[in-house]
């Protein structure tokens, strides 16, 4: 049968927030209500192999060209030794919560399920930029981090498919091994998505993807189909059309490059100098390393390129350059780095001069308007007082330590270290791509709202809105001219509406 043209994707995000629509039940409306799922290995994350490895996930939704863009769910992530975590392909789903994660986009109790057997499970909810739980529309993405050790060496993972009645995204029940049977853990980014498959949780009754009346977005309540009569988890095949996995999201899993290493034994020692981010344990403990590296010459004016090198992490690049590994933060800044933690051998990065960096670090200290730690009004600290004034201290964040995790020192907050965009109040402001960037993120610096990608993408003429690349220089319309932009977008999506309802 042929896939009828699915609804636009505004269409789509009304659907999501209309009240008739039960995508996410009512616990996680709030992301302060989110469930937090820890380790159930009771804070033992160690082995014979040493500490655990840190690895950051991206699923980005990339649906947009596709025969059939779809939103994607919250979904639910495990580590785990044998196969079968989350289903056992042919055999019917086991009863622990994916029914609900496939069919209603409610992962919760399958995470509580996981955790109460012993396995490290946890939830992702929450769109990269967003500020709560949500599905990700074409253009966004979720990201979250998992700490691997031997003992648990597979990673698996599922995440609604929206369009349809129980299906799912993830790999197969062998899950992917993210430290191989040598105990080596692997290295660098990989691109995953060629291990993922569309999967049915065989639950439910399938309808046609992308209009069926019990399907998510068009259903009245959860669980509302008619149930799949003796059936099994299986890459779907019911005669429908769907785009290739491929078409649909792209996933990639990168080891985190810590900030220093040796950060989690020191966890305690640096809850009281968030002031600098790096403790002086911290700075003794590379100092060895990077004496054998060498310092860095800067150029006395502009910026120094650097290459960066095997065992580089943004703090000893800062130390060999400025001599305080604190200046980090400069240089993330001045690269426009969306995750300060991840940087990768053969990266081009630019040194502000050490006279620059000094007055971004100064900037950032005052807390001013465009400075790096976000909002004035959330930036309290009491732990500050030898190195910031009465004035400043009201002005530092409760944000630095959640800049820190408490178990891997590593920056919990991307989007804090990106600064907003400042428009030109006439004509179009010029913009140029840098690592980490799309467009959704451009359009949250630039008019505080992530959906005016769509304004962006219509004045750049690009063809592909979910592709753009370092380098690519782009447009940014005015504030008043995007928001002209978008309205009249959406009086266009609801006349095709109007029309499309005209027509049935």
């Amino acid at each position: 049968m042929q896939l009828r043209k699915p609804l636009s994707f505004l269409l789509i995000a009304m659907l999501m927030l209309s009240t008739s629509v039960v995508l996410l039940p009512a616990e996680l409306a709030m992301a302060s209500e989110v469930p937090n799922f820890e380790s159930s290995h009771g804070g033992d994350d160690h082995d014979e192999m040493g500490d655990s490895v840190t690895y950051v996930v991206r699923i980005e939704n990339i649906s947009g060209d596709s025969d059939l863009p779809t939103p994607f769910a919250p979904g639910v992530w495990v580590l785990h030794s044998e196969p079968g975590a989350l289903f056992i392909e042919g055999e019917a789903d086991k009863g622990y919560g994916l029914e609900a994660l496939a069919e209603d986009g409610d992962p919760s109790a399958l995470a509580e399920a996981l955790n109460g057997m012993d396995l490290h499970a946890g939830v992702f909810n929450t769109p990269v930029g967003a500020d709560g739980p949500g599905v990700i529309l074409p253009g966004q993405a979720y990201e979250f981090e998992v700490k691997v050790t031997a003992d648990a060496p597979y990673l698996s993972f599922a995440t609604m498919f929206v369009q349809s009645n129980d299906l799912f995204v993830g790999p197969g029940e062998a899950g992917i091994a993210l430290i191989d049977m040598d105990g080596m853990a692997m290295e660098g980014m990989h691109d995953v998505t060629a291990d993922l498959e569309l999967w049915d949780a065989g639950t439910e009754a399938n309808e046609e993807p992308g209009v069926g009346g019990d399907q998510a977005p068009r259903q009245s309540g959860p669980n509302m189909g008619l149930p799949e009569i003796e059936g099994t988890v299986r890459v779907v095949d019911d005669g429908y059309s769907y785009p290739a996995v491929s078409a649909l999201v792209k996933v990639s899993i990168d080891r985190a490059m810590m900030m220093e290493a040796g950060m989690e034994k020191d966890d305690e020692m640096m809850s009281e100098k968030d002031d600098e981010m790096m403790s002086d344990k911290d700075d003794k403990m590379m100092s060895d390393k990077d004496g054998m590296m060498g310092e860095i010459m800067l150029m006395d004016e502009g910026d120094t390129p650097y290459t960066v090198a095997a065992g580089d992490t943004l703090g000893s690049i800062a130390r060999r350059a400025y001599g305080a590994s604190k200046y980090w933060e400069a240089v993330c800044s001045a690269n426009g780095l969306a995750n300060c933690n991840l940087i990768h051998i053969g990266d081009e990065l630019m040194l502000p001069s050490h006279a620059d960096a000094m007055a971004k670090m100064d900037m950032m200290m005052m807390g001013e308007k465009e400075g790096m730690m976000g909002e004035k009004d959330e930036m309290m600290s009491d732990k500050d007082d030898e190195m910031m004034s009465d004035k400043d201290d009201e002005m530092m964040s409760d944000k630095d330590d959640e800049m820190m995790s408490d178990k891997d020192g590593m920056m919990k907050d991307d989007g804090m270290m990106m600064d907003d965009i400042m428009l030109m109040e006439d004509g179009d402001t010029p913009y140029t791509v840098v690592a980490g960037d799309t467009l959704g993120a451009i359009a949250k610096r630039a008019y505080g709202d992530v959906n005016y990608w769509k304004a962006i993408c219509s004045v750049n003429e690009i063809e592909n809105c979910d592709r753009i690349d370092i380098g690519d220089e782009l447009l940014l319309p005015t504030q008043a001219e995007a928001e002209e932009m978008m309205g009249s977008m959406m009086m266009d999506d609801g006349m095709d509406t109007m029309e499309k309802k005209d027509d049935m």
